[in-house]
C-alpha cells in the first residue's frame, strides 16, 4: 500500500525540482527552436525563391514568345491579301490599300512604321508613327533601301518566310535616333508567280515589351546580348549599353556566374539568389538575369527577426504559467494517486475474467460475420447462375415440349430426337460450365488459352438464337479477319451472352419493329476491339456512369442487376481489358477493348 504522509513530505522538494526542470526544459527548447529556424531559413528562403521566380520567369518567356509569334502571323496576313498582291501585280487598288495598312496601323499601337519596298529596292509605300500610340501617317519621302542588310536578307528567302531582325536601336539617315527608340524589325518576301516582287517590313516599336520583361517590384531584371552588353539594366543610365557606356556583365557579376550565363541553354538556379532564363524566339537570342531586390531581402530577414522574438517571449511566458499551475497542483495529483491505487488493485483482480469474457465474445462475433461474408458471396454466385440460366433452361423447357407435342401427335421422326436431344445435351453442358466458370472466378489463377473470338460468339448464339429469332431481331456478326485472343473462353462467353442478351432485351422492352444486333471485330496493331451494338434507342445519359454498378438494373423485376457487373470484371480484372458504354446514332454500344498478348 501507498502511504499518503511519505509521499506529502517529498511533494516540496519535488514541487521545487519540477519548476527549475520547466525552466531548463523551455531554455533548450526555445533555443533548439531558433537554431533549427536560423538554419533552415536560408534554404527555405531560396525554395521559396525558387518556386516564385520560375512562375514570373516563365510568364516572361511566354510574353516574349507569344509576341514574335503574333506578329508572324500578322505580317503573313497582310502578305497574303488580295487587294494588297493586285496592287502589288497591277498598281490597283491604291486607295483601298492605304486605307488597309492605316487601319492596320491604327489597330497595333506598336507598329512604327510599315512599308512596302519593290524588287529594286525603291520605297514605294511607307507609313510612319513617331511614337508608340501615336497617330499613324503616310510618308512621302521614300528612300532607297537596295544596300540595307534587311532587304539584301529577305530578297533571299523563300514565299511564305518570315524573317526577324534582331532588337537594336532605330537609324535613321545612317545614325542612331535620340532619345533611344528601340525596335525590331519583321519582313516577308513578295513572292508571285515565282517573280521576286519587293519586300513586306514592319518596324516595331520595342520599348512596351522590354518594360513588361523587365518590370517586378520583387525582382532585378537584367536583359543582355551574346556579348554580354545590355538591353536593360536596373539603372536605367546603362541601358543599350553596346551604343553608349560599354558597360557589360563583367562590371555587375562574378566571374564563376559570367561563365553560366555564357554557357547556359536552359534554366537553372545560381546561388545567392540569381535566376538565368534565355528568351529564345526566331532570331532573338537575349538573356534575362533575375534576382531579388536587396530592400526584399532585408525584409524577410526583419520579419524572421520579428518572429523568432515573439516565439521567445510567448514560450517563456507560457513556460512559466504551466510551471506554476503543475507545480500547484502535484500534491492533489499525489493525493488522487494514493485514492485510485486501491480501486486500481481491486479492478486488476477482476480484470483477466473481464479480459476473458470479451475475448470470446469478439470471437464469436467475427466468425458470425465471416459465415455472413461466406453466405453473401455465395447469394451473389447463385444470383448470377440463375440470371445465366434462364434462357438456357427456357430453350431447354422448350425442346422438351416440342418433343412431347410430336410426340403426341406420332410425327417424332427419329432425326428430329436426335436433334433434340443434341440440343438439350448442349444446353445442359453450357450450364455446367456456367456453373464452373462461376467457381472459377473466385479463384485466384484462371487457366488461359487461345481461342477465336468468332467462335466463342457463335457457341452464344447456339444457346440464345432461337429466343432472338422468335423476338424477330436479326444480329450480324462483322468480322475483318480472324481474330484470336488469349484468355477464358467460359468467361468471354459468358460476357458476350450478357450484352447480346441485355440488347435484345432493350428491343424488346422499346418494342423495336426490325431489332437488330451488331457485333463488329476489328484486329488494329496492338489491341482487338469488338462492338456490340443496337437500334433501341440507347442509354438515358442519367444512366451511363450508373450502368456497370452492382444490383443496378433499368428491367424492374425482370433483372438483377449483376450481369454488367460481372461482364466488366471479367473484362477488366482478369482480361486486363476495358469494357465501356456510348450512345451510338441508333442505340447503344458496348466496346470490348483487349491487348493482343493478353497481358
Amino acid at each position: 500500500m501507498i502511504e499518503i504522509k511519505e509521499l506529502s513530505k517529498k511533494n516540496k522538494n519535488f514541487g521545487l525540482k519540477l519548476f527549475i526542470s520547466y525552466i531548463v526544459f523551455t531554455i533548450i527548447l526555445i533555443t533548439s527552436i531558433i537554431t533549427i529556424h536560423m538554419f533552415f531559413s536560408d534554404g527555405l528562403a531560396a525554395n521559396k525563391f525558387e518556386r516564385e521566380i520560375k512562375l514570373q520567369s516563365n510568364e516572361k518567356k511566354d510574353i516574349f514568345y507569344n509576341f514574335f509569334h503574333s506578329r508572324e502571323d500578322e505580317i503573313q496576313a497582310i502578305a497574303k491579301n488580295e487587294y494588297f498582291l493586285e496592287y502589288i501585280k497591277k498598281g490597283k487598288y491604291k486607295y483601298y490599300i492605304d486605307l488597309l495598312l492605316i487601319t492596320i496601323m491604327e489597330a497595333n499601337k506598336e507598329y512604327m512604321q510599315i512599308r512596302y519596298i519593290d524588287e529594286n529596292g525603291l520605297e514605294v509605300l511607307r507609313f510612319d508613327r513617331d511614337k508608340h500610340s501615336k497617330i499613324p501617317y503616310k510618308s512621302l519621302i521614300l528612300q532607297n533601301k537596295s544596300n540595307r542588310y534587311y532587304f539584301k536578307e529577305v530578297s533571299k528567302l523563300k514565299k511564305g518566310d518570315t524573317w526577324f531582325s534582331k532588337i537594336d536601336l532605330n537609324i535613321e539617315h545612317q545614325k542612331i535616333e535620340i532619345p533611344f527608340k528601340s525596335v525590331v524589325r519583321i519582313a516577308t518576301p513578295m513572292i508571285i508567280n515565282n517573280k521576286f516582287k519587293g519586300i513586306l517590313i514592319i518596324n516595331i516599336f520595342m520599348e512596351e515589351l522590354l518594360d513588361a520583361i523587365t518590370k517586378s517590384s520583387l525582382y532585378d531584371i537584367y536583359l543582355i546580348d551574346e556579348d554580354g552588353y545590355y538591353f536593360r539594366h536596373k539603372n536605367s543610365k546603362y541601358n543599350w549599353s553596346n551604343y553608349d557606356t560599354k558597360r557589360t556583365i563583367k562590371e555587375d557579376f562574378e566571374l564563376d556566374l559570367i561563365q553560366s550565363i555564357n554557357t547556359t541553354k536552359g534554366n537553372f538556379i545560381f546561388h545567392d539568389n540569381i535566376f538565368i532564363q534565355p528568351l529564345i524566339s526566331d532570331n532573338q537570342i537575349i538573356k534575362m538575369i533575375m534576382l531579388e531586390k536587396e530592400e526584399s531581402i532585408q525584409e524577410v530577414k526583419e520579419s524572421n527577426n520579428k518572429m523568432i522574438f515573439t516565439i521567445l517571449f510567448f514560450a517563456i511566458i507560457m513556460s512559466l504559467f504551466f510551471t506554476i499551475i503543475f507545480t500547484n497542483a502535484l500534491k492533489n495529483i499525489f493525493e488522487l494517486v494514493v485514492l485510485q491505487a486501491n480501486r486500481l488493485h481491486e479492478l486488476a483482480t477482476s480484470l483477466d475474467t473481464k479480459v476473458m469474457m470479451n475475448t470470446l465474445e469478439i470471437a464469436k462475433k467475427d466468425r458470425l460475420l465471416q459465415n455472413q461474408s461466406k453466405l453473401a458471396e455465395l447469394g451473389d454466385m447463385i444470383g448470377n447462375i440463375a440470371h445465366q440460366w434462364r434462357h438456357p433452361l427456357t430453350r431447354l423447357s422448350l425442346t422438351l415440349q416440342n418433343l412431347k407435342a410430336f410426340k403426341s401427335k406420332n410425327k417424332m421422326s427419329d432425326k428430329m430426337f436426335q436433334d433434340g436431344m443434341e440440343n438439350s445435351l448442349y444446353q445442359i453442358e453450357f450450364m455446367s460450365n456456367t456453373i464452373d466458370n462461376f467457381k472459377d472466378f473466385y479463384k485466384k489463377d484462371v487457366e488461359k488459352s487461345k481461342f477465336r473470338v468468332k467462335d466463342a460468339i457463335e457457341n452464344v448464339l447456339k444457346i440464345i438464337g432461337a429466343v432472338l429469332e422468335h423476338s424477330n431481331i436479326k444480329l450480324y456478326i462483322n468480322c475483318e479477319k480472324e481474330v484470336i485472343i488469349n484468355g477464358n473462353k467460359n468467361e468471354f462467353s459468358q460476357v458476350m451472352m450478357n450484352l447480346i442478351i441485355n440488347a435484345k432485351d432493350a428491343i424488346d422492352d422499346k418494342k423495336v419493329l426490325d431489332g437488330e444486333i451488331n457485333i463488329n471485330i476489328c484486329n488494329k496493331e496492338e489491341q482487338i476491339k469488338i462492338e456490340v451494338s443496337d437500334n433501341a434507342g440507347g442509354v438515358a445519359s442519367c444512366l451511363k456512369e450508373e450502368i456497370f454498378n452492382p444490383y443496378f438494373t433499368t428491367k424492374e423485376t425482370k433483372g438483377t442487376g449483376i450481369g454488367l457487373y460481372i461482364s466488366k470484371a471479367i473484362i477488366e480484372d482478369k482480361m486486363n481489358g476495358k469494357l465501356t458504354l456510348e450512345n451510338g446514332q441508333n442505340g447503344a454500344i458496348f466496346t470490348i477493348l483487349l491487348k493482343k498478348d493478353g497481358k
